[in-house]
């Protein structure tokens, strides 16, 4: 009898160890979610016509679902319908959704005070110089401030994984009827659309009134008259029907970059497995990049649809050599006055910003000879 149990119980272990090593077999090939299809939902607060969405947002969940063979999936809402535009980090932090392709750091400067370096003004640039430096910036090991690097400041701090959305075109003064052909046309009448701090500093330095929106709300503010004016990349026009709308352009002149960040939480991201989150991590940058040739590719097609339209570009070289003066003396004071504001809430404005500058200028930028000296 006693033999008898002790075989018993022999098999039992044995049994047991066969079922151990097949489940951690299991686990070492399946995915950080126990096993399961990794269903994440994912909020855009652009129209699927965006170059964010076609550029970046619909390859980039269609690759990483097809390369992880459908075991990261995503749910994709696009145009506010699931989050308006700008409002996406409160969401993440409730749990409503699992990613945020459109995360607006420069809508958001209390929370993320870095991250308006991209949308300084300066002279010559594009968003292909743009996003290559952007790309440098996110993966940066210089120290911005306690030891910390931009990213670390910016997203690992707040317990956050994101990566560069593609950077838009410079953008453009443009107005409903306004043609700036002396410095005095510059007044506090004229309200113009901004999207961050910067540009409300540079419409403050133009003379200007600066009204801060979303740019889905810009359509309906010029349409009624709410609005003389905005600060926009051209790629975009088409997709806000804002090319029906604008008169006249200033060109040749860089009013700042807009980048956002696609971002998740990192309790997110750890359900992925290492070779899910290599697959996501290549692909976004691969995206950062075509989707920034995208909309580079697509602004004669916007222009021309505006002048179709009635629209008016106007070289910033041939405006009157007083404007010209006015504008640039604008771009650097906005570089000056930033760094500044930034300094007097106790972050490192002035490292954030040459690191900026210098990473443009790297990727073949053109800015003021005093933002150059800056030291």
């Amino acid at each position: 009898m006693k033999g008898f149990r002790w075989i018993t119980l022999l098999l039992a272990s044995l049994l047991m160890l066969v079922a151990c090593g097949g489940k951690s077999e299991s686990e070492g090939s399946t995915s950080g979610n126990g096993g399961k299809a990794l269903k994440l939902r994912a909020s855009s607060g652009v129209p699927d016509k965006h170059f964010w969405h076609r550029g970046m947002f619909e390859p980039l969940t269609t690759t990483v679902s097809e390369e992880t063979d459908g075991q990261v999936q995503f749910e994709v809402f696009t145009a506010g319908e699931l989050v308006g535009l700008g409002n996406e980090m409160d969401a993440l932090t409730s749990g409503s959704i699992d990613v945020a392709l459109t995360l607006m750091p420069p809508y958001d400067p209390q929370r993320f005070p870095y991250s308006e370096v991209v949308m300084l003004p300066l002279l010559e640039s594009d968003a292909i110089i743009a996003a290559e430096a952007m790309g440098k910036l996110m993966k940066s090991d210089q120290e911005i401030k306690d030891g910390k690097t931009y990213y670390e400041l910016e997203y690992t701090d707040k317990g956050l994984v994101a990566f560069s959305t593609p950077v838009t075109e410079p953008y453009l003064f443009s107005t409903t009827k306004h043609k700036f052909d002396n410095v005095g046309e510059f007044n506090k009448a004229i309200r113009v659309r901004t999207a961050s701090r910067v540009h409300e500093m540079l419409a403050k330095e133009l003379g200007i009134t600066g009204q801060s929106m979303p740019i889905t709300d810009a359509y309906d503010a010029l349409s009624r008259n709410a609005l003389d004016g905005i600060i926009y990349n051209s790629p975009d026009w088409i997709a806000f029907g804002l090319d029906e709308l604008i008169k006249y352009s200033i060109t040749g002149v860089n009013f700042g970059h807009f980048a956002g960040a696609t971002a998740m939480k990192e309790s997110t991201w750890n359900k992925m497995t290492e070779e899910q989150q290599n697959i996501f991590t290549e692909k976004a940058d691969e995206y950062l990049m075509t989707g920034s040739q995208l909309t580079n590719s697509e602004t004669e097609e916007n222009i021309a649809a505006n002048e179709a339209k009635g629209g008016e570009m106007l070289p910033f070289d041939q405006l009157n050599p007083e404007v010209q003066k006015h504008l640039e003396t604008a771009i650097v004071n906005v570089w000056k006055v930033w760094i500044d504001d930034l300094e007097s809430q106790g972050h490192a404005g002035k490292e954030i910003a040459l690191l900026w500058r210098d990473l443009l200028v790297e990727a073949g930028a053109q800015l003021p000879t005093e933002i150059l000296e800056l030291k």
